[in-house]
C-alpha cells in the first residue's frame, strides 16, 4: 500500500485559527456530549466548559434536565462552579443573591421589588438540551441541526449500544484528568490499536484482538471484541450481574463507540464507561469518565466497582502519556502530516469526517 492517506496537518493540531473555527462550527454549532445525566439527581447542578463557554446543567425537582449560560442576568456574575449535589429547587447568585429556580426562572431579587425588576423577563439564557439514554447533549447554536439527525450522522455506531439499557443505569464514580494534547489527537488515539501492545500490556492481555493492531473484529457483525477472561474491563475477577440486554456472546465481550466530536462509550458485561472530552484550546483537553452500573449490580452484597475504575484509569493514563508525546512531536517544524495505514481505519474515518464537517458551509 502506498502512503497516500494522511493524518491531519501540523496546523490542524496547533493553530489558534483552526481552534477558533472548529470551536464555532463544531463545538458551538453542533451537539456536544456534556456528560452522564445519571450523575445529576433532582436538585443537582453541574458546570461544564464547552470550548470556552461555561454551561450550567441542572435537574429540577421534577426530574427534568436544563442547560443554561452560567451567568446571572443582573451583572454577569458566574452562578456556580463545579458539581453541587444539592436537594434545593433553586440556586442563588453569589454576588447579589438573585435567585433562580432550576428551570431558569428568576424568582427573587433581594432589596428590589416588582417596580424595580420585572422578573418574568429575565430568566437564565437557555441552551438546547437533549437526553439520550440518560446522556446529556447540549447545543449552543441558535438553530441547531435536529438532534436525531446529528446523532445518526455523527454517531451511528453509538445508537446500537442503546440495547444495553444505558438510561436505567446509575453513576457510581466520576474521574477527571487533564491532557496536554489537542482533542483530535485524543480521539485518534482511541480509534486505533497499533499502539496497544507497547502502551497497554494489561489491556491486550484482556482483549487479545488488540495484539493484532486491529481495533475492530471483522469476523463479528455486532461491533464486539472477545474478552480473554470474565466479563469486566478489569484485571481482577468480579461476579456482577450483567447489564440488561447482555445475552449470548455479549457476556464476554467489549463494545466501544465514538460520539463525534467529544465522547466515547465503552460497554462490558456489568458496566458502561462514558468518557467526555472538553477541549480548552488547541493544546489542552480535559477528560472525564463516568462509571455506570445497573441498580441490581449496585445492590449485590459487597459491590465494589474500584477494580473496574482503577483499570480504566490505568489505561487512560497510559493513553494520556502518548497523546502528550504526539502533541509535543507535531510542534516540530519538520512535521507537515503523518501517514495512515489500513489498520488505522478508525483514524481515517475520523479524519475524513472531521474535514468534511469543517468544510460544510
Amino acid at each position: 500500500m502506498s502512503n497516500d492517506v494522511n493524518t491531519l496537518t501540523r496546523d490542524d493540531y496547533l493553530s489558534d485559527a483552526v481552534w477558533q473555527a472548529e470551536r464555532e462550527k463544531i463545538f458551538h454549532g453542533g451537539w456536544v456530549l456534556a456528560g452522564a445525566g445519571q450523575r445529576l439527581a433532582p436538585g443537582n447542578r453541574s458546570v461544564v466548559n464547552i470550548a470556552g463557554e461555561s454551561v450550567l446543567l441542572t435537574r429540577d425537582l421534577k426530574g427534568f434536565l436544563h442547560a443554561f449560560a452560567n451567568v446571572c442576568r443582573h451583572r454577569g456574575s458566574m452562578l456556580c462552579e463545579g458539581h453541587q449535589e444539592s436537594t434545593q429547587g433553586s440556586l442563588m447568585c453569589p454576588y447579589h443573591a438573585w435567585t433562580y429556580s432550576l428551570d431558569g426562572k428568576l424568582i427573587a431579587t433581594p432589596h428590589l421589588d416588582d417596580t424595580d425588576v420585572d422578573k418574568s423577563t429575565l430568566p437564565l439564557w437557555q441552551y438546547h438540551l437533549r437526553e439520550w439514554e440518560g446522556l446529556i447533549f447540549v447545543s449552543l447554536a441558535a438553530d441547531p441541526m435536529p438532534f436525531d439527525q446529528w446523532l445518526q450522522r455523527h454517531a451511528g455506531e453509538m445508537t446500537a449500544l442503546a440495547r444495553f439499557g444505558i438510561a436505567d443505569l446509575k453513576a457510581v464514580a466520576h474521574t477527571v484528568c487533564d491532557i496536554a494534547a489537542n482533542w483530535k489527537i485524543v480521539v485518534e488515539n482511541y480509534q486505533e490499536c497499533l499502539h496497544c501492545t507497547r502502551v497497554h500490556p494489561e489491556l491486550v492481555d484482556l482483549v487479545p484482538l488488540y495484539r493484532s493492531g486491529w481495533v475492530t473484529d471483522h469476523s463479528r457483525d455486532d461491533g464486539g471484541a472477545d474478552l480473554s477472561r470474565g466479563n469486566t474491563m478489569s484485571d481482577q475477577p468480579m461476579d456482577l450481574p450483567p447489564l440488561p440486554g447482555v445475552t449470548g456472546a455479549d457476556q464476554n465481550s467489549y463494545f466501544g463507540a465514538t460520539y463525534f466530536p467529544n465522547g466515547f462509550v465503552d460497554v462490558t458485561g456489568p458496566s458502561v464507561v462514558i468518557s467526555t472530552l472538553y477541549p480548552d484550546g488547541p493544546n489542552r483537553t480535559v477528560m472525564t469518565m463516568d462509571f455506570l452500573f445497573h441498580p441490581d449490580a449496585i445492590a449485590t452484597p459487597g459491590f465494589d466497582p474500584q477494580p473496574i475504575i482503577d483499570f480504566n484509569v490505568l489505561v487512560g493514563n497510559q493513553d494520556n502519556v502518548v497523546c502528550e508525546a504526539v502533541q509535543r512531536g507535531v510542534t516540530s517544524k519538520s512535521f507537515d502530516h503523518g501517514v495512515l495505514t489500513p489498520k488505522d481505519e478508525g483514524v481515517i474515518w475520523f479524519t475524513q469526517h472531521y474535514l468534511g464537517t469543517m468544510a460544510e458551509s
